[in-house]
């Protein structure tokens, strides 16, 4: 399918998102006209999202998976399961990052998507990794087809506090140290972090 297509139904298919779940069969028959294709691919998506009716209340982890170019390119307002999408937060080489809503739990998210469906070895990965508890990991709450719901952390990654200089002794000798518990955390638990660089640390509001 061309892009253009694909532009296509991914917009319709937010749109009709955003509709009342009575009204949104009208709204398609109006918006695909005699376009009987469009028609069956926008209401496809919708229900393997589960979002023909009412709010789907069970984990993303048990929900049928969504198409993946269509979750790695989410707008405002579109829903993952239970989690609604506010904004987006950042992009990098593997995939975005979202703020969400958790609908269920009122309570803030970040969901990161990747280009590719997450294999079956990933899944077991990220179940373990959901069971660390440690003060300077990222808490893991939630996955899906091709995404993680992830604890919100604000502030700026290390990153982006390099560009502006280098840090302080005190602070190298801070930031190292609770690193270095993270890891040893995660490495008693035969956890390997892969990726790990100064644009995957977040350095929160409060300085850790």
């Amino acid at each position: 399918m061309d892009p253009k297509r694909w532009r296509q139904i991914e917009q319709l298919y937010h749109a009709a998102l955003e509709q009342v779940p009575t009204q949104r069969d009208a709204f398609l028959a109006e918006a695909c006209g005699a376009d009987d294709n469009l028609l069956r691919e926008v209401e496809s998506l919708l229900a393997q999202s589960g979002s023909t009716g009412a709010l789907v209340d069970r984990s993303a982890w048990e929900a049928e998976a969504v198409r993946v170019d269509i979750l790695t390119n989410l707008t405002a307002g579109a829903r993952l399961g239970p989690y609604e999408i506010l904004d987006r937060l950042g992009e990098g080489g593997m995939g975005k990052v979202y703020r969400a809503r958790d609908t269920r739990l009122e309570r803030a998210v970040a969901i990161k998507t990747s280009a590719e469906q997450f294999s079956a070895r990933f899944e077991r990965e990220a179940q373990a990794i959901s069971s660390l508890n440690h003060p300077h990991i990222c808490t893991l709450y939630d996955v899906g087809p091709n995404y993680l719901v992830m604890e919100l952390v604000e502030g700026q990654t290390l990153a982006a506090h390099l560009k502006k200089g280098p840090l302080g002794l005190e602070r190298i000798s801070r930031y190292g140290a609770q690193i270095a518990s993270a890891l040893a955390t995660a490495h008693a638990r035969g956890i390997v972090h892969r990726d790990l660089k100064p644009a995957n640390i977040m350095i929160t509001e409060g300085g850790c």
